[in-house]
């Protein structure tokens, strides 16, 4: 078995593609994992407890940005299929990979139930030889506690019968092309496009050899760098300090952009005058507000150890603060507008537009609507909300279609800057509505050409 057989053959068997794979949570992030891996030639079993997705992916019936490929290695090749059964998931399987979701718990620690529940699944198919990677977002020393759970389970131990390795994901969510305009909006500032394969990846092991095997593996479809670093601790540490960095920044822009105003300043234009610079300074945006489970997660990983150890995090729970605050921030703007056409918020109806925590991708996980939706709620005012984007139904968030959501509004709070928002109609729009009054979260609207068509205009960050 791969683990437990010198490291020249090892190499030489990931390398002649000679080794299957197990990828346990094909979701958001596993499956692109499987989908490259698969396209590289490995043959690789997908395990899942969401029967509904296992019968997605075999009939390659997924929508997301690698759909072409996917049907590639589903229906052609055959290298990929999923199934909800750990033990034909695992049968022959050397190399296992885990990409199961960690989200907070109530006291805003991690939440190891999805990892505890895959450890209990899995132990019993487990043989001397496989090598585990994990990808799952963790606090620091996560994955090493796990693999001690592992083996009180199984009666193997990592470093000796298995072998064991930390490999953050990296994975850009990408708009699908169905909700954007004709761009490639996975292009960076420097033109290069941020896919699966061209993402660069840290790798860090139990041992040496683990961390060899796992670049090995990686380097099969990955085109740039693959790290190696010292410990599986250290990879844990980098993808918290990776996601630690943009929310710290976001939030010093969140503060400025409610700070300048007072000055009748512009942030944007403050902004973008300093990316001018050519060194010592990298552009971050203010907005409604940061979703999605990685980066406001991922700093309250660190927060929640870091305060174990008595240690001061004032700078990252004035982080959290901050950027939690922006939803609260885009409502008392909204309440101050109203004042002045006088109007009171309770008795106001309000226009939502954009669930989703992301430009054109359709996942609501944090979203910052769904704050807003709650303060909103409490304050007992009557809003609707609207997301072309988002498709899927959920009981508790009534959506209304954009042909709809601007009948007699007071007010069009906008928080998602989906590309399809551009196809407005604003002079028909003015029409359906009230009060013509536009909060803009997402710097996304020409002022002046609403103001032109006699909307009132007012946006985070801008006088």
């Amino acid at each position: 078995m791969l683990y437990l057989d010198e490291l020249p053959n090892s190499t030489r068997r990931i390398q002649e593609i000679d080794v299957k794979v197990c990828v346990i949570g094909v979701g958001t992030i596993g499956l692109p994992l499987a989908t490259f891996l698969a396209k590289a030639g490995f043959q690789v079993n997908g395990l899942d407890i969401d029967q509904k997705r296992v019968d997605e992916i075999n009939s390659a019936n997924v929508v997301y940005e690698y759909t072409d490929i996917l049907d590639d290695v589903v229906l052609k090749s055959k290298k990929l299929r999923a199934t909800t059964e750990p033990k034909e998931a695992l049968d022959n399987a050397e190399i296992i990979f885990v990409c199961v979701p960690t989200p907070l718990n109530i006291k805003k620690e991690m939440d190891n139930s999805n990892l505890l529940d895959v450890a209990n699944r899995i132990s019993p198919y487990l043989t001397k030889g496989m090598i585990l990677i994990f990808e799952s977002s963790v606090a620091i020393g996560s994955t090493r506690e796990i693999s001690k759970t592992i083996e009180s389970l199984c009666n193997l131990k990592f470093g000796i019968d298995l072998g064991l390795a930390y490999c953050p994901e990296r994975y850009n969510p990408t708009p699908m092309k169905k909700y954007t305009k004709d761009v490639d909006h996975t292009i960076s500032a420097k033109g290069e496009s941020f896919t699966v394969d061209k993402i660069s990846r840290v790798v860090g092991g139990i041992d040496e050899k683990s961390t060899k095997i796992t670049k090995t593996i990686y380097s099969q479809f990955v085109k740039t760098d693959v790290l190696e670093l010292s410990s599986i601790e250290t990879a844990e540490a980098t993808k918290l300090l990776e996601n630690i960095f943009r929310d710290v920044n976001i939030a010093l822009v969140n503060e400025l952009a409610k700070i300048y105003p007072k000055f009748g300043l512009n942030i944007y234009e403050i902004i973008n005058a300093a990316t001018s610079k050519p060194f010592a300074f990298m552009p971050h945006y203010p907005g409604a507000g940061v979703g999605g489970e990685c980066i406001p997660v991922d700093t309250w990983y660190l927060i929640s150890q870091a305060e174990k150890l008595g240690m001061d995090t004032r700078i990252l729970n004035s982080a959290r603060q901050i950027n939690d605050s922006m939803p609260a921030h885009m409502i008392t703007l909204l309440e101050n507008e109203l004042h002045k056409h006088g109007k009171e918020l309770s008795s106001a109806k309000i226009s939502i537009l954009g669930l989703c925590y992301k430009k054109n991708v359709p996942d609501i996980r944090l979203s910052p609507t769904l704050s807003i939706i709650e303060q909103l709620k409490e304050k007992k005012v009557n809003f609707l909300v609207c997301d072309p984007v988002y498709e899927k139904v959920d009981s508790s968030i009534q959506l209304t279609p954009l042909s709809n959501v601007f009948n007699d509004s007071d007010a069009i709070l906008f928080v998602t800057d989906h590309d399809i928002f551009t196809t407005l109609d604003f002079s028909k729009i003015k029409d359906e509505m009230k009060t013509p009054l536009v909060i803009d979260g997402r710097n996304f609207f020409n002022a002046e050409k609403l103001i032109s068509l006699g909307f009132y205009y007012r946006a985070i960050g801008k006088p």
